[in-house]
């Protein structure tokens, strides 16, 4: 799955003051600066703003974060088991119940805006098939 504009479903845990854009200056208010209400894209703390957001909304659904890697999260729930892994905007997740990957989807696509890709045929330049014989990565 793809979050569309991750970075701006972060939420700004400081203060930050911008000046005015060019061509947007208020006559005779062109030394005052703007306070932003939210994150954007370009801003230094966008990736981690989107991080913490994501970060605590799976914790506070029952995920568990991996302590050896972070961007890796386990839920389980009776004898079912589903693991996330998170990569800057992209999810990748597996699990035993078809039931329980469903809803993760259309929580995910309610929540964050997300698309659903389908099955995973590329990931940080790995080739993945899946097919009745099994998963083979190159």
């Amino acid at each position: 799955m793809d979050v569309k504009s991750a970075f701006l479903n972060g939420v700004l845990e400081e203060e930050i003051y911008i000046e005015q854009p060019p061509g947007y200056m208020k006559i005779e208010e062109e030394k005052k600066v703007l306070k932003l209400k939210k994150v954007f894209y370009g801003l230094k703390q966008a990736p981690r703003a989107w991080n913490t957001r994501i970060d605590t909304y799976f914790k506070e659904n029952g995920f568990k974060q991996c302590p050896y890697e972070h961007a890796l999260y386990t839920k389980q729930s009776g004898g079912n088991v589903m693991f996330v892994a998170l990569y800057v905007d992209d999810l990748i997740f597996m699990g035993n119940s078809d039931e329980m990957i469903e809803k993760f989807k259309g929580t995910m696509i309610r929540k964050f805006e997300m698309i659903d890709l389908g099955l995973m045929k590329f990931f940080l330049g790995l080739v993945v098939r899946q097919g009745k014989m099994g998963i083979f990565v190159s």
